[in-house]
């Protein structure tokens, strides 16, 4: 019965989607209108989109640097890295296009309910990757970057039956790791990698080792999970603020109960951190 009102919700909020954006308009497309929200899959950055979002000030976008449903990025791979100094000219057309809101489809467009905006919230979990050619574009951007404790957003993923095979996505992007991760030996990385908890890590750590390190030389503006639930996140002339309310669950959280990871999958979960050097987050 639960999953079934769920279904029924879910359909609701598509169709009424659909009903708004057919005469919804963005009368502003300057780059200085767009706020950015980075972090890996299962983080809670749905949840922090809607929340700066409580009163439909803005144009929502969700995941369009998903390749399967944004044609704009279909020639790109999901997760893109663009080295800032070799860019593409059709994948800098197609970021900024992107960012600047200059696309519409079922699939971005399926959170938003503003009819008219002239600034716009760009929710991009595939993002990651691509900040050091953003960064570079544009400097004034402003960014958020939610971080989540890697234990919850792997048990996360598992209990959402994510792809494991993820991690492929960043494994193949040559550039990348050979600029941020010389210090990891890849041969020894995919010996560990046999099991789907610790794929499923392996690419938070990807993005999330990149994210902190640069944070200030990126200029993120960085939040942490545990901060944010039970609060509203408010921006106000590019001002963060948490403010102590109960707040109703983002409408991607899972139904099903919480998955609770075994002592096995903990164990292979911070071989892996610990590969990576980011021991500050075993527990």
């Amino acid at each position: 019965m639960k999953n079934r009102i769920l279904f029924i919700k879910k359909a609701y909020r598509w169709v009424v989607s659909a009903l708004i954006n057919l005469v919804a308009r963005q009368t502003n497309y300057d780059i200085e209108n767009t706020i950015l929200i980075i972090g890996s899959t299962r983080s809670g950055t749905t949840f922090l989109m809607e929340s700066i979002n409580q009163n439909n000030d803005y144009r929502l976008i969700f995941e369009p640097f998903n390749n399967t449903y944004t044609k704009e990025w279909l020639k790109f791979d999901t997760r893109e890295y663009i080295d800032p100094t070799h860019t593409d000219n059709h994948k800098k057309r197609a970021v900024h296009n992107i960012l600047t809101g200059q696309i519409s489809n079922l699939w971005v467009n399926r959170y938003n309910r503003k009819i008219r905006s002239d600034r716009r919230l760009v929710k991009a979990v595939r993002a990651n990757l691509l900040m050091d050619h953003i960064r570079a574009e544009y400097p004034n951007l402003q960014v958020v970057y939610l971080v989540r404790n890697p234990y919850d957003v792997v048990a996360s993923r598992i209990n959402m039956n994510f792809d494991a095979r993820d991690i492929h996505q960043v494994l193949n992007q040559s550039t990348f790791l050979a600029k941020h991760y010389s210090d990891i030996n890849i041969g020894d990385l995919k010996t560990e990698l046999t099991s789907v908890e610790a794929k499923h890590v392996a690419l938070w750590c990807f993005e999330n080792r990149y994210l902190s390190k640069l944070q200030s030389q990126l200029n993120l503006q960085m939040l942490r999970y545990k901060d944010i639930k039970g609060n509203l996140i408010s921006i106000n002339k590019g001002e963060l603020k948490l403010t102590k309310k109960d707040s109703k669950p983002s409408a991607s959280s899972s139904p099903r109960n919480a998955y609770k990871l075994n002592a096995s999958e903990r164990n292979n979960i911070t071989n892996v951190l610990e590969l990576f050097g980011m021991d500050e987050y075993v527990n």
